[in-house]
């Protein structure tokens, strides 16, 4: 760690495609550095900064950051394009949405890259909880696999006009906002959400009018 400035110094590894827009980026784990599932970082570059969720589980000897590559976007074209090798600035791990043990069912809420999270989570050893998992289509359903193996139901809630010719297990051919509006049911719960502003406020809205002693704990993605 620079004790001038105070940041940790990563070296890329390696950046895997998920889709036209999304990528994973692998990074080396700085000495000292440490961070709960579910907690973000600051990289930058070339002056730029911004904040990304770490996907791996705390005790990996890697970091991991989903990005999704913004047309334009002044650091994540960059990242796109970065090279094994190159080194980037990085702050210590922030955030508050981490996983809070609890007896209430537990709903994970995700669109897009929000799903960042979560995926530490499951790899931090979180289970049994319920996961709505909203995309345009279906490439955009990140590490499916491993949220299914670690959720007790995963439902993947596709938006985009192609959603009637994919068939998935519990699929559901809309918002996450039109499922839980649709089909949720009991209550108190916890609810964890991240994505979209305009998600994050739709679901906050119905919750605090249909399950008020539901806790909410959210994350927005600009």
């Amino acid at each position: 760690m620079d004790s001038t400035t105070r940041l940790y110094r990563t070296t890329v590894l390696s950046r895997i495609w998920l889709n036209e827009e999304t990528f994973e980026l692998y990074c080396t784990r700085p000495q000292g550095f440490t961070w709960l599932a579910g907690q973000y970082a600051t990289l930058g570059v070339r002056g730029e900064e911004r904040e990304y969720t770490l996907i791996a589980s705390p005790d990996a000897q890697e970091l991991r950051f989903l990005i999704k590559m913004v047309a334009g976007g002044a650091l994540s074209t960059v990242l796109a394009n970065i090279v094994p090798g190159d080194v980037l600035e990085m702050g210590p791990a922030k955030g508050y949405l981490t996983f809070r043990p609890t007896d209430r069912p537990v709903y994970f809420v995700a669109t897009g890259v929000g799903i960042a999270p979560f995926i530490a989570m499951a790899a931090d050893g979180v289970r049994g909880f319920h996961l709505l998992h909203g995309a345009r289509n279906e490439d955009g359903l990140f590490h499916r696999q491993e949220l299914i193996a670690a959720a007790c139901q995963y439902i993947p809630c596709l938006s985009g006009k192609d959603r009637p010719s994919v068939t998935l297990p519990g699929l559901f051919h809309g918002h996450v906002t039109d499922y839980l509006q649709a089909d949720l049911q009991g209550g108190p719960f916890d609810f964890y959400l991240c994505g979209s502003m305009a998600m994050i406020h739709d679901v906050t809205h119905h919750l605090d009018r249909h399950y008020p002693d539901t806790r909410i704990y959210s994350e927005a993605y600009n």
